[in-house]
């Protein structure tokens, strides 16, 4: 059963208020019965089967859009309730999250974004702006220019793609490139220590 939030306020606003019985029943019939995105397919018959009424559907889009515009006639037979998406899912969207995702390439494909803000991304890569800001990360996390513009070019080269995919946080790649670097030192001194000391044993 799916689950949604619902707009408990609406008994205190004078338009709600003001629409009959009827039309607050089916107010509240299309906003459960509405996909993810808020857009319903009108079935004025079901309606008044279940409800065992009759609605009139001209009236009640007048009263409902008499002070402000709260649902949109788009195509295919269609409404949309216009504060649906900003009431379930806030003001901006995120592209990366995948019910987001499908509900941005819903309202482009019916044309109704409308103010609908949608966060940028960093065209999936998550990658340094330059060079510069990464060996400003590396000099900040005690390691070196040299270690840096390894990182730097060594994803580069890469596309910054981890294996098949995007980078998800380059800062957090730099730092396990730091910390592997740091190990290989410790190692490498270690590995130094003990042939100096076999050749002064000799």
């Amino acid at each position: 059963m799916a689950k949604r939030f619902t707009d408990t306020t609406k008994w205190n606003e004078d338009w709600f208020c003001d629409l009959d019985i009827v039309e607050k029943l089916f107010w509240i019939y299309i906003c459960d019965s509405c996909d993810y995105t808020g857009i319903f397919k009108i079935n004025k018959k079901f309606f008044e089967f279940i409800c065992q009424t009759k609605i009139d559907i001209e009236d009640f889009l007048f009263n409902v859009n008499k002070d402000k515009e709260r649902i949109v006639l788009i195509k295919d037979n269609k409404w949309f309730i216009k504060d649906f998406i900003k009431f379930q899912y806030g003001t901006t969207l995120n592209p990366r999250n995948n019910v987001h995702k499908s509900v941005i390439k819903t309202l482009k494909h019916y044309n109704i974004l409308g103010g609908m803000s949608i966060e940028k991304v960093n065209d999936g890569s998550n990658k340094p702006s330059s060079i510069q800001e990464v060996e400003h990360f590396f000099k900040r996390k005690g390691s070196t220019t040299i270690q840096a513009e390894s990182f730097y070019y060594f994803y580069e080269s890469k596309g910054w793609k981890v294996g098949k995919q995007p980078m998800k946080n380059w800062k957090m790649s730099a730092s396990g490139w730091i910390s592997r670097s740091s190990k290989t030192k410790v190692n490498n001194k270690y590995l130094s220590s003990q042939i100096k000391a076999m050749k002064d044993g000799i």
